[in-house]
């Protein structure tokens, strides 16, 4: 077997593969499109683990949702559960889809790259903790804890694999 510089022919294939599969994927109205389509279903795919699992327990409380409403009283708007929805599915539509358009690229792992996702969501899991933190005891803040990071996986493994298997994760240097 030929080799190149200690480095055989198959193995220079393969390498010469990994490279092509990570071009540089510029950022377009498409990819944005397909981005927030894969949003749009992780946040569709997350709320039976998010809200179905804990109102089954008598877990799911609505009054976070209310209060993280709260953020339009910057705009004079009165929070309300429905804004609060609404609010939601904004972030898991379009800003958490163009985050990750932005910094997929650099989030691990490496390889399958649709679970770069998953990390990101992790990431914006620690905000969404506090954000909406549950009233109740040890058992409930458990399940919560458990659930909602659950939650956030499912919606990042789905935006990444939309992604990944559509248009591909951008790549790009800073």
């Amino acid at each position: 077997m030929a080799t190149n510089g200690g480095v055989s022919e198959s193995e220079s294939t393969t390498v010469d593969e990994a490279v092509v599969g990570e071009a540089a994927i510029p950022i377009t109205i498409r990819v944005v499109v397909v981005a927030m389509a894969g949003g749009l279903l992780g946040t569709v795919l997350m709320l039976p683990v998010l809200v179905g699992v804990p109102a089954v327990f008598g877990l799911f409380e609505t009054e976070p949702v209310t209060r993280f409403a709260g953020l339009a009283g910057f705009f004079g708007v009165e929070p309300t559960l429905t804004l609060g929805i609404v609010l939601f599915g904004l972030g898991g539509t379009v800003v958490l889809p163009l985050v990750f358009l932005v910094v997929g690229a650099f989030l691990p792992p490496e390889r399958p790259r649709a679970v770069r996702g998953a990390s990101l969501a992790t990431i914006f899991w620690f905000g969404f903790v506090p954000a909406f933190w549950p009233s109740g005891g040890a058992v409930t803040v458990v399940l919560y804890l458990l659930f909602s990071l659950l939650a956030h996986w499912v919606y990042g493994v789905t935006l990444g694999s939309v992604l990944d298997r559509t248009i591909g994760i951008p790549q790009h240097d800073v």
